[in-house]
């Protein structure tokens, strides 16, 4: 009897585990999960012709903010004359301290249909919204309980029942053993009660990033506060580009390698301490102190011809002192002839004291930062030994190698990119080229500025990639190039669909050409994100 019993209570445990997760946790969908709906933060009310965007936003003030951004660009707007009509109400915001935002001391309690009149930048235009009023804030809903199905109901009171014939028939001797088969019952059925309220977790779990083709809603003071802008899809005019290597170099004039006028020693002299790479230095400040190498014999010689010189200005100038204590017995001409001579033969020592014997200092000659530094305390150099560079960063050049001699009569144009440096593209201006093929690698030299004298990021030595413009081609639909960016493992770019909404936009990158991208996917007029990619890859 009691297996009996034992028996019907584990089919009662069978039928609630395998009917309360058909339950589907009270109301949880257990199916596929929905699409991802679109994210909305706080969108105000707004509305966009071909020349401006308006955006008003009710705060909690009781006024109403105004945002004025340009269609074509996303950028805010200015010191724009703004009036406001609802009904038979008539208005003019203020512009605030934030470029592109007004302040206006006015809000609709109700629902109303509200006129813009805009006049910016030399252009005037009329906007008309629907359905302005104040922001009606959201109410959460419950989700509703769904019925409990009547398995659940016929397997809970099996099990109640056989529970209940167990203890009343078990003796008193095995009413422990009973207690214990019941507690083993119940914590075999605990994990199907569980689904009917139990929470399994993942509330924390971090949101899922925007799927291309999804749309994100992003407030206007958002948009300014990170500088979204944008630009219009259209086809573009570009040169056809051809890569060619290339590398960065110094511009001559603002480059230096030191030298010494001749053979010395490197001098640790704790006064004129040596530079280091990157130390800014100004022309005539003292780089290197050397002290001539002279050999045994050389020495005697210089020392020898250094105390006559001091033997002969000695009598030099008692023979002045005389000729001056002799007064007028002594020609005017004699006299200035004898100061002459003693001034050369002063000078004459100083060079063979200072040049010779004694020691040379080594002063810069334009202002630079130290590139490299290739001496060391107590090293001996020759006078063909560079022993000090001096850069002017904001002075550099670009050498490109063109190894097609018929493409070098070609070039009208070029840019210069870097693996080093990504997202940088700088302009280059044609200085020269070559006439000459080299014999090291067999190229012509082509020699370009940066334009405007951009050189941010780039340092001497640095490899680019060199792209000259050899002629013109059409991009059907170009953006610019830092718009195309990877979301997901795809290539995807940001429309701006309205006033504050954007689509992530997958598209198919066909060619880039300069700074410009030919892309597939869009159409003419869109109106891509150029700046601010990051800010709304990453919203929520």
């Amino acid at each position: 009897m009691f297996r009996s019993f034992l028996a019907g209570a584990a089919v009662a445990a069978v039928i609630l585990a395998h009917a309360l997760p058909a339950y589907a946790h009270g109301g949880e969908d257990h199916g596929a999960p929905p699409a991802l709906p679109p994210i909305v933060v706080q969108p105000g009310n707004g509305g966009e012709t071909d020349l401006f965007q308006v955006v008003l936003q009710p705060d909690a003030s009781g006024g109403t903010v105004l945002y004025l951004a340009d269609s074509h660009s996303n950028a805010p707007i200015a010191n724009a004359d703004i009036t406001i009509e609802a009904g038979s109400w008539r208005g003019r915001p203020q512009p605030t301290a934030q470029p592109g935002v007004y302040r206006l001391d006015w809000q609709p309690l109700t629902a109303v249909d509200v006129m813009v009149t805009v006049s910016a930048q030399g252009r005037d235009d009329l906007l008309l919204l629907s359905g302005i009023g104040p922001a009606a804030p959201a109410s959460p809903v419950a989700a509703a309980a769904a019925p409990i199905p009547w398995p659940v109901w016929a397997g809970a009171a099996l099990l109640v029942l056989v529970l209940a014939v167990m203890i009343a028939r078990a003796r008193r001797r095995h009413l422990g053993a009973t207690a214990l088969q019941v507690l083993l019952l119940l914590a075999w059925a605990a994990p199907a009660l569980a689904h009917s309220g139990h929470d399994h977790g993942g509330d924390n779990a971090a949101p899922v990033p925007p799927a291309p083709g999804q749309i994100i809603t992003v407030p206007k003071a958002a948009q300014f506060l990170i500088g979204v802008l944008t630009e219009p899809v259209a086809a573009r005019q570009s040169a056809d580009n051809v890569r060619v290597p290339g590398r960065v170099i110094p511009d001559p004039q603002g480059f230096a390698r030191i030298q010494p006028s001749q053979a010395g020693r490197v001098v640790g002299d704790p006064a004129f301490a040596l530079p280091v790479p990157g130390q800014r230095v100004k022309r005539g400040d003292v780089l290197v102190v050397l002290e001539p190498v002279l050999s045994g014999l050389e020495r005697s010689g210089q020392r020898g011809a250094l105390y006559r010189m001091e033997s002969e200005i000695a009598l030099q100038e008692r023979e002045l002192a005389r000729q001056e204590a002799l007064g007028g017995v002594v020609t005017a001409k004699a006299l200035e002839t004898s100061r002459i001579r003693l001034g050369q033969m002063r000078r004459e020592r100083a060079q063979i004291a200072g040049t010779a014997l004694g020691r040379e200092l080594v002063t810069a000659p334009m202002d630079g930062v130290i590139a490299d530094l290739h001496v060391m305390p107590g090293e001996v150099i020759a006078p063909d030994k560079v022993m000090v560079e001096i850069v002017d960063p904001a002075r550099l050049r670009i050498e490109a190698v063109i190894h097609d001699l018929a493409l070098a009569d070609t070039v009208t144009a070029a840019s210069a990119t870097s693996r080093l440096l990504p997202d940088m593209v700088y302009g280059l201006d044609l200085l020269g080229i070559s006439p000459r093929v080299d014999l090291v690698d067999q190229g012509i030299h082509a020699i370009f500025a940066p334009s405007g004298g951009q050189a941010q990021g780039l340092r001497i030595g640095m490899p680019v990639d060199v792209h000259l413009s050899v002629g013109a081609m059409r991009l059907k639909l170009a953006v610019p190039r830092q718009a195309v960016v990877d979301h997901g493992g795809a290539k995807v770019v940001f429309l701006r669909t309205g006033p504050e909404s954007f689509e992530i936009r997958p598209v198919k990158l066909l060619r880039s050409l300069g700074a410009w991208a030919e892309i597939d996917g869009v159409a003419v007029g869109d109106k891509v994100v150029v700046q601010g990619m990051d800010q709304l890859r990453g919203a929520r």
